[in-house]
């Protein structure tokens, strides 16, 4: 199955490279879109493009800082290619991660213009359930404006995001495998309390140090130490997915394969010794000062807290280029541990699908705009870097950088989530990671270890009630005890109670009846 993968991306990367090399072009395709647009061309980037006669797209998604001062200088950079290009202007509309879901929910259920949307974060099936995903093989729409799409992933990659037959999402071009447990802690705090790193890495270019989670103990207890008055660690709710070697399948942790190399059997993971000996860990190092008393309420992303000088390490997944991002987004140098396997799961192709509202009055114009984010470079760098020469300058040896006297804090367009992006594989590389990034990510993906039930997705819809209770139990118990704020031999039975109480029985069984019948459909065994 990695074989398989590899190909497909190597494909898909081959597919993309020539798209990057080729101009407009082709014959007339004539069509409409229902909002009074004329007729398209044919165009390299892959299928038709529609000509709008100037309206508006409107793409939003999240970024850990919320609105970038420079957005809508941006937005009219990315406008005046678009006009020129499809005829319509683009909008984007970046929210802030810590209220993302709440205002997307908000703004898809009430009618508001919001045309091509990411659903990370607000959830892939909540979206496709709330009936804010459109079909994007209905009437032809990918198959005729986003051929470039498919031509970059290929249609396994397509499928991954089907659900009940029907692809509402399209995946973004990033790391798919997780590299789990990663810890990051920055280089001046592992310099105060001497801490030898650099004799650690296995080999001269590595990222990451592979380390124990005792280890980790040992240097949170001398930061904590030696600096009293920070606080060591910052944990955050995604740390959950990013450190169990588990598949959270469709998405979701009521219901996945504790063993998923191997298993088709869904299992309780509250009820695991995985979850209880991560708590665990978590619980002793709040018992031991490493976390702030305020945690909980602190919606800030972690970067955030490192860069404002509040925290001095934080849990996130790893990945080829994981230091120079890290390094980017917290304004100093990062040193990234790994205490975990290298992990392909089921949902990591469509953890985070770019839908097209179900309501948008243009859905071939924004169609064609996606695809073009997808495929065009131009396009692609204004997204994720900005704007030439402002966020960014060109190096001799061909990576970006900051121009003079710009940094992440200060710039008014640094991008802090190109994972969440359609494509940043067609995009510049920042100077400090590799020319070869795109090819080690390719590999990176193809190499992990693999659950058995890569591509399977999740429809909830028959049991969508117990999925909205076992939710709110999770809000309620869930945080506290991830952020060691409760004892997990008294919380964790509590919270097990709770869920059981909610359906989390009858929810693994619908899991496990449709795991088993995509099984049998796949061959896979």
């Amino acid at each position: 199955m990695k074989k398989r993968f590899l190909a497909l991306a190597m494909a898909g990367l081959m597919a993309v490279g020539c798209l990057a090399g080729c101009g407009n072009g082709g014959a007339d395709q004539g069509g409409n879109n229902g909002g009074g647009n004329a007729g398209g061309t044919q165009s390299a980037d892959g299928g038709a493009e529609v000509m709008g006669n100037g309206e508006t797209i409107v793409m939003a998604f999240m970024n850990w800082k919320g609105m970038p001062a420079g957005t809508e200088r941006i937005s009219q950079k990315i406008s005046e290619y678009t006009m020129e290009k499809y005829g319509v202007n683009v909008e984007l509309q970046i929210l802030d991660a810590a209220s993302y879901a709440q205002n997307m929910k908000l703004m898809l259920s009430s009618g508001e213009q919001v045309d091509i949307f990411n659903s990370v974060m607000v959830g892939y099936n909540a979206c496709i359930n709330n009936g804010y995903t459109l079909d994007l093989e209905g009437n032809g729409l990918l198959q005729t404006y986003g051929q470039g799409i498919i031509d970059t992933f290929g249609d396994d990659y397509i499928d991954a995001c089907r659900v009940n037959g029907t692809v509402y999402g399209l995946p973004t071009r990033k790391d798919d495998a997780t590299g789990l447990f990663g810890i990051a802690i920055g280089a001046e705090y592992l310099d105060g309390i001497g801490y030898d790193y650099k004799s650690l890495y296995a080999s001269e270019g590595d990222e990451v140090i592979y380390t124990t989670t005792d280890e980790i103990t040992s240097i949170f207890t001398q930061l904590h130490e030696k600096f009293p008055d920070l606080y060591v660690f910052s944990p955050q709710e995604a740390t959950i997915s990013q450190s169990m070697k588990v598949d959270a399948l469709g998405g979701d942790n009521f219901g996945v394969l504790l063993d998923p190399e191997n298993s088709l059997v869904v299992e309780d993971l509250f009820a695991s010794d995985t979850y209880y000996n991560l708590i665990k860990l978590f619980y002793d190092w709040n018992q031991a000062g490493f976390i702030s008393k305020d945690a909980l309420t602190d919606t800030n992303a972690a970067t955030l807290q490192v860069l404002s000088g509040n925290a001095m390490a934080y849990a996130t997944a790893t990945k080829p280029g994981i230091k120079q991002q890290e390094t980017n987004l917290c304004g100093r140098e990062m040193i990234l541990f790994q205490c975990g396997d290298d992990f392909l799961k089921s949902n990591s192709i469509a953890g985070m699908p770019w839908c097209i509202n179900s309501g948008t009055e243009y859905p071939e114009l924004a169609m064609t705009v996606l695809n073009g984010f997808y495929t065009d470079p131009v396009l692609s760098n204004l997204l994720l870097w900005g704007e030439e020469g402002t966020e960014y300058v060109k190096t001799d040896d061909g990576h970006i950088k900051f121009p003079e006297g710009i940094d992440a804090d200060s710039s008014e367009y640094y991008n802090n989530v190109n994972w969440e992006l359609p494509n940043q594989f067609i995009a510049e590389v920042w100077e400090g990671d590799s020319l070869d990034i795109w090819d080690r990510m390719t590999a990176f993906n193809s190499e992990s270890t693999t659950s058995k039930a890569l591509g399977f997705s999740f429809d909830n819809s028959a049991v969508a009630s117990e999925f909205t209770a076992l939710t709110n139990v999770y809000n309620e118990y869930g945080k506290a005890l991830l952020f060691g704020f409760t004892d997990p031999d008294v919380g964790i039975p509590e919270f097990e109670a709770r869920l059981k109480e909610a359906g989390l029985e009858k929810y693994m069984a619908a899991k496990q009846e449709a795991l088993d019948a995509w099984a049998a459909e796949a061959g896979v065994q």
